[in-house]
């Protein structure tokens, strides 16, 4: 009975297609799974700064729309890629201020999250210039 065991396992082990099929689902799946629990977030944290921004634009940015109705088609195209330069720059900005404003609080934020005093700080410090950066890059559409 332990020889047919061995035999039914080795078939299996033997079986290249076999592997490969469920080396495809865990990857699926590894895959799946941090598109849900990370990249989505991200993407959506960045969606909603770039929203906050274009709801609230810059000065410059007003100026910029108000002028493109006395310019031609060449200068409003001009002019447009301009407006979009700005708000990405005024969404990283923003990004960035969050960012400064969690490290430069982070006693307080720390507390309030109940976190260990004698470790959290280093990796709070780390984990927020990551957030900071993946935010970035989503903002940008890299990741």
């Amino acid at each position: 009975m332990e020889n047919n065991d061995i035999y039914e396992l080795s078939q299996l082990l033997g079986n290249q297609n076999g592997l490969e099929n469920d080396f495809s689902q865990i990857f699926t799946t590894l895959r799946e799974t941090l598109q849900k629990k990370y990249i989505q977030k991200l993407h959506a944290t960045a969606s909603a700064r770039q929203n906050d921004v274009i709801e609230h634009p810059p000065r410059e940015v007003t100026l910029l729309r108000a002028m493109k109705a006395f310019t031609n088609d060449t200068g409003k195209q001009q002019m447009d890629n301009m407006i979009q330069a700005l708000l990405f720059l005024q969404s990283i900005q923003n990004v960035g201020q969050d960012v400064s404003f969690l490290l430069a609080n982070k006693e307080q934020t720390l507390q309030a999250m109940g976190a260990d005093q004698a470790t959290a700080p280093i990796q709070f410090d780390t984990s927020t210039r990551m957030t900071g950066l993946l935010i970035t890059l989503a903002l940008a559409n890299v990741i």
